[in-house]
């Protein structure tokens, strides 16, 4: 058992012997205050681990990073030999100084080790970004639908009877059968039989007759997280598994809970049968929860925010039938805005909504219930936005009609605002209505945009409405806030890099909108370099993670969630990471200007 803390990318990709081996070739040195430890000219011959103290690292007189206990530095100078900077202690420090010699040769034997030195920015990224991923429970990205097992199907003829076809269910303890009708397959379920029931159908009749033709499948070595969100977005109990295009077997949402220990399947299970806005939100703080145990168990920002955006469209949906009659609801399409419309919002901030009305529905006439809708959300956890993008605010309750007048005024008289409300309509989602009243908005806005490379610009240049926190020798530039230095991680990282993606699929016609499909699209579709899309992905994922990260200590501490992130309070490998990321912000940024030729604005 080693004595010195070895979990931190990359030494986490070695094995306990190599460790063991490595420490024993390792020295601990002692440094009082203002010792310098590696300097310019200096020949690099040992990576160090800070074992007790502090250490400056300076460009120069400029600091350009602190290590506390536990960090370790300096693995860019440890592969070039060199360093152009200086390490000067600031509190007297006892220090692990690891051979680079043994380093350079665990690099050359072991590939996922030398990766983190010498890979690609997006692979290291991709590869830092992932280090909470191993543990004893397999997380929902790496289990397959083969890890967690399903059930031998039983198979019936679409010719058998229903009293049949109920004895076998009863013989095999199933609750559901795949019925053979030639080259087609159904599935009937006891669901089903209720309905025959309470239809007075005759139990001679065959089975056939009233079974669902329309399987839902997935693979048995695709995902279990892919399972878990077709369930939680077609409100399933079970699908049909899949090997070579064969149905193999019955996967239901039990099974996924005997994999998995933290119920969440439960969640969307308990939205269906909700009964009042108070069990909604009781759901809404099980939400929550689930967010930690998930992030907890290396779930990636990317793929929390597609689940709990699902679960989240089921909360607002079963909230607004609540409070809505059903003719304003069938008549209207309930639309979330922003991140939540991305997939991105994970965390509760605020509320981004709005309600489309067929055309002849008067806006007042449902303003009672926009506001029932606004304070229940107010209710379950998300603040009011502060810029009013509510239901509840005549501005975002508005016909078909009136939608379009407002997409043409955002065309034809640009301005400040008028790009930030396009901005957060470009990613708007349906959740509950009449998802065609969004559909043809949408349309309209396609059609009425021109080739006009200034109304793109003008769009665009809200990229530089914040600083990227980046300064020269890679420093982070940090605000003082209540006492904290600290650097706002949306405004100075996400928001550009989200921004610039929008603008080109607004460009080009690109209809995804979540972030990283865009990236991907404009990749494939040859407007954006596939590795600086890859690279854009990646610090998305890493700014992303980092805020989750600082909001769920946040909300542990009984405070909300925000944007700010202490450097300091960061490990050595954590500060790399963002910094890494917001290099490549400043990267994405300047190709952005380049293109929108925004420094001619």
């Amino acid at each position: 058992m080693s004595r010195f803390d070895f979990s931190q990318p990359p030494f986490d990709t070695l094995g306990p012997a190599e460790r063991d081996a490595l420490e024993a070739r390792a020295d601990i040195v002692y440094f009082p205050d203002d010792a310098l430890v590696i300097g310019p000219g200096q020949a690099i011959d040992a990576l160090y681990m800070v074992i007790k103290g502090k250490v400056c690292e300076l460009a120069g007189e400029e600091v350009v990073s602190r290590y506390h206990p536990r960090d370790s530095f300096d693995t860019r100078a440890l592969i070039a030999g060199q360093t152009p900077h200086r390490f000067v202690v600031e509190e007297e420090a006892l220090l692990l100084a690891l051979p680079r010699a043994e380093l350079l040769a665990l690099t050359e034997s072991h590939p996922r080790f030398g990766a983190y030195f010498y890979a690609s920015v997006s692979q290291k990224l991709g590869m830092l970004a992932q280090r909470a991923g191993t543990r004893e429970l397999q997380t929902l990205l790496t289990a397959t639908v083969r890890d967690a097992g399903c059930r031998q199907p039983v198979f019936v003829d679409a010719a058998d009877s229903i009293r049949d076809v109920a004895a076998a269910m009863k013989a095999q303890r199933s609750k559901s059968v795949l019925v053979r009708d030639g080259e087609r397959l159904g599935i009937f379920t006891t669901t089903d039989f209720r309905d025959v029931i309470l239809d007075g159908v005759d139990s001679a009749e065959p089975i056939g007759r009233h079974c669902g033709y329309q399987l839902l499948t997935i693979d048995i070595d695709d995902f279990l997280f892919n399972a878990l969100l077709l369930m939680t977005q077609r409100n399933l109990r079970r699908l049909v598994v899949t090997e070579h295009g064969r149905p193999v077997g019955i996967l239901a949402q039990v099974d996924v809970l005997s994999y998995f220990s933290n119920h969440s399947h439960l969640i969307a299970q308990r939205l269906e049968r909700a009964g009042s806005l108070d069990e909604l939100a009781d759901i809404a703080s099980q939400i929550d929860r689930l967010i930690g145990i998930l992030s907890g168990h290396g779930v990636r920002p990317l793929q929390l925010g597609r689940l709990v955006q699902a679960l989240n469209a089921r909360l607002f949906a079963r909230a607004w039938r609540m409070i809505a009659p059903a003719e304003v609801a069938d008549n209207s399409c309930l639309i979330v805005l922003g991140s939540e419309g991305r997939g991105e919002q994970i965390l509760k901030t605020d509320q981004d909504n709005a309600l489309l009305l067929r055309d002849g529905v008067p806006p007042e006439s449902v303003a009672e219930y926009c506001d029932a809708f606004s304070a229940a959300l107010a209710r379950f956890g998300y603040p009011p936005c502060p810029g009013g993008v509510m239901v509840s605010h005549p501005e975002w309750r508005l016909t078909r009609a009136a939608m379009r007048d407002r997409i043409h005024g955002w065309l034809a008289q640009p301005s400040g605002e008028g790009m930030m409300q396009l901005a957060i309509f470009c990613d708007a989602e349906a959740v509950c209505g009449d998802a065609s009243l969004l559909a043809d908005c949408r349309g309209y806005l396609r059609e009425r945009l021109q080739d006009d490379a200034g109304f793109y610009a003008r769009f665009a240049r809200a990229i530089d409405q914040f600083d990227t926190p980046l300064g020269p020798f890679a420093r982070l530039r940090t605000r003082e806030r209540d006492g904290r230095d600290t650097l706002d991680l949306k405004k100075g990282g996400i928001f550009p890099l989200v921004h610039g993606l929008r603008a080109l699929a607004l460009e080009y016609g690109v209809d995804e909108t979540g972030s990283h499909a865009r990236a991907l699209a404009l990749a494939a579709a040859g407007r954006l370099e596939p590795s600086l899309a890859n690279d854009v992905v990646e610090a998305l994922g890493v700014l992303s993670q980092l805020r989750l990260d600082q909001g769920l200590r946040r909300i542990e501490a009984g405070q909300p969630a925000d944007n700010l992130i202490e450097p300091e309070r960061l490990s050595s490998l954590e500060r790399d990471l963002l910094k890494e990321a917001l290099a490549v912000v400043k990267r994405f940024k300047a190709q952005l200007r380049h293109h929108y030729r925004l420094g001619s604005l």
